[in-house]
């Protein structure tokens, strides 16, 4: 197995030590704010594309963006 980079494992080890603090945190407000964050991170979580884009609109029959001019 590849070691980690320094840097790679601080960075891991912040993360871990900024999540137990949220976890701990009991302000509904901020729990809130974290799970705003989290579910925009994650991409199993973002909502579809738009259906239109600057004379563009998005087909799933075809699963892509095609212009208007196509119509």
């Amino acid at each position: 197995m590849k070691r980690a980079s320094n840097s790679y494992r601080l960075q891991l080890i912040k993360e871990i030590a900024t999540k137990k603090e949220r976890l701990e945190c009991h302000d509904p407000m901020a729990s809130y704010i974290h799970e705003l964050l989290d579910s925009k991170s994650n991409p199993q979580n973002q909502k579809e594309h738009p259906h239109r884009f600057h004379g563009n609109h998005f087909d799933e029959n075809i699963g892509g963006w095609v212009s208007d001019d196509w119509e």
